[in-house]
């Protein structure tokens, strides 16, 4: 038998390394049978800052040591993050089920061809944030401190402290009235956006 070449054994490695990324950050931190404090420990051992167990089928892609999330936040099931770049998530906030949270990017030149090589772009999800379900975040994001975005909305760009966001892509609904969340990141009622 021969030996594979450099490019199949480069190849190689990378599925390897993938496939066990994949098995420890989602498969097993995901599962039912894993309590939040585990969850927690498990990332915080692996390199990454976090105040707060994410919820049951989470998913990490790219390196734990990008990811900052703070304390009190909830993260329901089924929230993806692909931590290429940094991804912070401030205290109280509260993200819904199914979210995407992104941080690799391709460029797009003035002739339309894509970068093959993806870059990163850091996200930056401020305190007493909610995000409702389904929701995608996409490279360089900032969410300000205070903001709630409506389920299904696609988040681009900087959304400003103190508003309601929804559509693809987010846009600014309507002003909260300037109310700044408790430590728990609770507001109240503000009205039905998804969970």
């Amino acid at each position: 038998m021969t030996p594979p070449s450099s490019g199949t054994a480069a190849r190689l490695g990378e599925d390897l390394a993938t496939g066990t990324e994949h098995v420890l950050f989602s498969t097993l931190l995901g599962s039912a049978l894993v309590p939040r404090v585990l969850r927690r420990a498990v990332l915080n051992a692996a390199g990454a800052r976090v105040g707060s167990g994410p919820g049951t089928g989470f998913s990490l892609t790219g390196s734990p040591r990008n990811l900052t999330i703070g304390h009190g936040v909830f993260c329901n099931k089924h929230v993806s993050i692909e931590a290429v770049a940094p991804v912070s998530i401030g205290d109280g906030t509260a993200i819904g089920m199914q979210t995407l949270i992104v941080t690799s990017h391709h460029g797009i030149d003035d002739a339309g061809d894509w970068e093959r090589e993806a870059g990163g772009r850091p996200v930056a999800i401020g305190a007493g944030v909610w995000i409702g379900a389904r929701t995608t975040v996409l490279p360089g994001a900032v969410v300000e401190d205070g903001v709630i975005v409506a389920a299904g909305a696609v988040v681009a760009g900087r959304l400003a402290s103190g508003g309601l966001y929804g559509g693809v892509p987010a846009r600014r609904l309507r002003d909260l009235g300037g109310r700044v969340p408790d430590q728990n990141g609770s507001r109240g009622n503000p009205g039905s956006v998804g969970s």
